[in-house]
């Protein structure tokens, strides 16, 4: 693990850099869809920071290279999952730019964002993910989630698999 990597809480400054990240990291995994709108990008504050979640950039070498997030629960996880404790968080926006991957900092992330919603008396995680992110999924499966349900989705006229994971922070 690479202890060059800075955590810190999200800042209205790095609304930018943070769009950049999440298309940079779909499109290298082939899961970005053009077109479809970020809302909870657009308003990372309301969405997480002021909505009982957390948002946190990783910053290497003078620029953010990751970026995680969590969030209780809501929308379409809880129409897919319907028997989550009110006590659940929803882990969002694992991101590593391409060329700092393989350096530990989506595991440093992640360890972070637990610790976080611990904190904040979180007693599960949930995900969401696609067959696609292989590097995503092994860090989920190394962390102690399991896979507990697989659907089809359609956005933005196309359909793709999308996986739920689930872990128990008890």
């Amino acid at each position: 693990m690479s202890p060059s990597l800075r955590l810190r809480r999200y800042r209205p400054a790095d609304h930018d850099r943070v769009l950049e990240l999440h298309e940079e990291a779909m499109r290298d995994v082939g899961s970005f869809v053009e077109g479809v709108p970020d809302p909870d990008l657009e308003d990372v504050r309301g969405t997480y920071l002021d909505g009982g979640g957390e948002f946190l950039v990783g910053e290497a070498d003078g620029r953010i290279v990751a970026m995680g997030a969590f969030r209780p629960a809501e929308g379409y996880v809880t129409d897919f999952l319907d028997d989550l404790p009110e006590t659940t968080a929803e882990l969002k926006r694992m991101r590593v730019a391409p060329d700092h991957q393989r350096r530990g900092y989506g595991q440093r992330m992640y360890e972070e964002l637990e610790r976080r919603a611990r904190q904040r008396g979180f007693s599960d995680v949930v995900l969401d993910t696609t067959p696609k992110q292989v590097g995503a999924r092994r860090l989920y499966e190394r962390n102690s989630f399991e896979e507990v349900l697989r659907d089809r989705v359609r956005v933005a006229d196309e359909s793709f698999e999308i996986l739920f994971y689930r872990k128990s922070l008890d």
